[in-house]
């Protein structure tokens, strides 16, 4: 039995995604883009941007690495691409704002209890460059707390 290699635009992901993932980003359009800067409480962040319908010949950055799923395209920064393999990308509707996560990455020990952030340790609740409530760049609507109480993961209430 002879196998062969899947062509380029049908190439896996080399970390999970979930089905709620790939089904929010059906609901964008069929693709979404991860990469990773600066910032967070623990200092490197997730960037995800929606870039709509993406067809497996469409240009992309250069330096992006292009996955198929089924139901959904996902560009890779090459920041986010040396984390995330081993990780799962979700989304949750539950949670306020709702949004995409990396969860269970092995590659970032030191997360903020968002999972938006990562790189080191959690410095704790209310810090001013925290993006636990921040709602992902193409929600236009958002009705989460602008000053919360209560940050993610903290057990505790912080005051704005």
């Amino acid at each position: 039995m002879t196998t062969t290699a899947p062509p380029p635009e049908l190439v896996l992901p080399p970390f999970t995604v979930t089905r709620a993932a790939i089904s929010q980003i059906e609901a964008l359009g069929g693709s979404l883009r991860i990469d990773a800067e600066d910032g967070g409480c623990s200092g490197t962040t997730y960037e995800f941007a929606a870039h709509g319908r993406v067809r497996a010949d469409a240009e992309t950055l250069e330096t992006d690495a292009r996955y198929g799923c089924p139901g959904a395209w996902l560009l890779v920064g090459e920041r986010a691409a040396g984390v995330l393999p081993g990780a799962t990308l979700d989304y949750s509707a539950r949670l306020r704002p709702p949004r995409f996560r990396v969860i269970r990455n092995p590659n970032t020990p030191d997360t903020c209890p968002c999972r938006r952030s990562f790189g080191a340790p959690w410095p704790g609740p209310g810090q001013p460059t925290c993006r636990s409530y921040d709602p992902m760049p193409w929600d236009s609507e958002d009705d989460s707390p602008r000053h919360p109480r209560r940050q993610t993961g903290s057990g505790g209430t912080d005051q704005p």
